[in-house]
């Protein structure tokens, strides 16, 4: 393989930082542009970010594999509040072959929390085409990711992982029925209009759930929610009071601050004469002050606190995720089999051009000896010579496409005389071909 075409990856996730880590180094889409610009000006030549509520990561590729780790690790760490060294206790990186096997199973939703969740996908399809858009992406990462997706779609289509699909957002709803068993006479506020909260909206329609709440910062599509889940819209300046009447919250908002406090909590408990309070934070970073679990009468859960039911899921899903494993493995091989041809074709372009020289070398002095042949003899030659040389080429070109490590490339260069490349020889053939 070129030099320059390694892939890496460089982050951390729900198994690696809990979510106070997570939500520090969280990157939402409209700070990507800036990152992904800082990244190219600091020598990546290509990369993605991927920040979602369970990880943030930097896909990437580059020349040497070691500067890149330390490039990135040090813009993540400037972004982190607890700075870079509390940083490393909490990301991981992979290369190469481990790089783009970890993408295949983030992208399959084998990565998730809530193992099969379908939306990371789409979260995965998003983080590219930003990355295409501001141009940081280039003929290895633009290959990688769209294998990536083909993936991803086999094994949806060849499992049954996706079958009745879980999500953060339904994992929400089971752990509010496990809360007040029965939801059909209890009242909710949701806290957002986006993705997650439509998907709980589902749910919590199918447990029977009917007094619910819906707001949102942008009002008209707070509205939009409520009239497809015959909810109730107010502005977002009323969860103060919102919060008296309710038996639970759950939100998802893209703030990047908690949008209700422990002060705010304590008052509304006043209010309430004590009433128990029921949060579902399910946003990163988190909506709702963790000091609010301070409060009596109080419960909050975030994110962290639905994994105990993913794993139940997890459970549930095993004998498919092993399914899906074994897709992911073979798909890893055959790309690492299409990358490697990458280090193969030059070297059978160069070999096939250099016998077809000494070929036609060879019939230029038989002809110039052959005045008085006629054109069928001619052609005749020029096809028994070509016929020749591809049956003494075959043996050599199958060995080097069934078994084309460095060793075997090095005998075939010698053996057919070919002289090192040097870069500007490389750019050109790159270019014609």
């Amino acid at each position: 393989m070129k030099d320059f075409l390694h892939i890496g990856v460089f982050g951390l996730n729900h198994n690696t930082a809990p979510i106070e880590i997570r939500e520090g180094l969280y990157i939402p889409e409209r700070s990507q542009p800036e990152l992904l610009t800082k990244l190219k000006d600091r020598g990546i030549d290509e990369a993605v970010v991927l920040s979602t509520c369970n990880r943030t990561e930097i896909y990437f590729s580059y020349r040497d594999c070691n500067e890149p780790l330390e490039v990135i690790g040090n813009i993540l760490g400037s972004r982190f509040s607890a700075g870079r060294e509390s940083l490393d206790s909490y990301v991981y990186s992979f290369l190469d072959e481990n790089a783009y096997k970890h993408l295949f199973l983030v992208a399959s939703g084998l990565d998730s929390m809530v193992i099969g969740e379908s939306q990371i996908l789409g979260q995965v399809k998003n983080a590219y085409r930003l990355a295409a858009s501001h141009n940081t992406t280039g003929f290895l990462l633009d290959k990688v990711f769209h294998r990536t997706f083909r993936v991803a779609k086999r094994i949806r289509t060849e499992t049954r992982i996706g079958y009745n699909p879980v999500s953060i957002s339904s994992m929400a709803v089971e752990l509010s029925k496990k809360i007040f068993l029965d939801l059909s006479r209890k009242k909710i506020l949701v806290i957002g209009a986006g993705e997650m909260c439509e998907i709980a909206l589902k749910h919590f329609k199918k447990e029977g759930l009917n007094d619910i709440f819906i707001t949102n910062r942008t009002f008209q599509d707070a509205r939009f929610l409520a009239e497809e889940y015959n909810g109730t819209p107010y502005p977002f300046e009323e969860i103060p009071n919102l919060l008296v009447k309710v038996d639970m919250v759950l939100s998802s908002t893209g703030s990047e601050k908690p949008i209700i406090d422990k002060e705010t909590v304590h008052s509304t408990m006043k209010k309430r004469k004590s009433r128990p309070l029921f949060f579902i934070d399910i946003a990163v970073p988190r909506d709702v002050d963790s000091l609010v679990n301070n409060i009596e009468n109080v419960y909050l859960y975030d994110i962290d606190d639905l994994k105990d039911i993913s794993q139940r899921h997890f459970s549930d899903r095993l004998k498919e995720s092993q399914k899906a494993h074994e897709i992911m493995e073979e798909e890893a091989r055959k790309f690492a089999h299409w990358l490697e041809q990458l280090d193969i074709a030059p070297i059978i372009s160069r070999i096939t051009g250099r016998l077809e020289e000494v070929r036609s070398l060879e019939v230029k002095k038989a002809l110039a000896k052959l005045k008085g042949a006629d054109k069928e003899t001619l052609d005749r030659i020029d096809i028994l010579t070509k016929a020749l040389t591809a049956k003494f080429l075959h043996p050599h070109l199958a060995l080097i496409r069934q078994n084309g490590n460095p060793e075997v490339l090095e005998v075939m260069k010698k053996l057919f005389e070919l002289e090192e490349e040097n870069e500007e020889e490389m750019d050109n053939r790159d270019q014609r071909e």
